[in-house]
């Protein structure tokens, strides 16, 4: 959810889109720790239907280094799995034959 936050401030709506998987139970959960650990801002619009943003506090922004560094890692990680997953069939297409 952070790295999500770090590309800019999100509303609620915007969140549950870019996390499908994410139950809106457990959306609302994180969202209100992050808040409560001073990593995240809400910002409550008054208006009719009232507009809720999420956005990294100052504090916040000092894990994106963090954050970015995992994204990276795991771009790298599914690329080794692809390579790796091919070689297995590339491995056992040599074996039938």
């Amino acid at each position: 959810m952070l790295y999500w936050l770090a590309e800019g401030t999100q509303r609620f709506s915007d969140l549950q889109r870019l996390m499908p998987d994410v139950t809106h139970k457990m959306l609302t959960s994180t969202l209100r720790q992050l808040e409560a650990a001073g990593l995240v801002q809400r910002c409550v619009y008054p208006e009719v239907p009232p507009r809720v943003e999420y956005s990294l506090s100052d504090h916040g922004r000092t894990a994106q280094p963090v954050t970015d560094a995992v994204r990276l890692w795991g771009h790298q990680h599914l690329k080794h799995k692809a390579t790796s997953d091919a070689d297995h069939r590339s491995d056992d297409a040599v074996r039938i034959e």
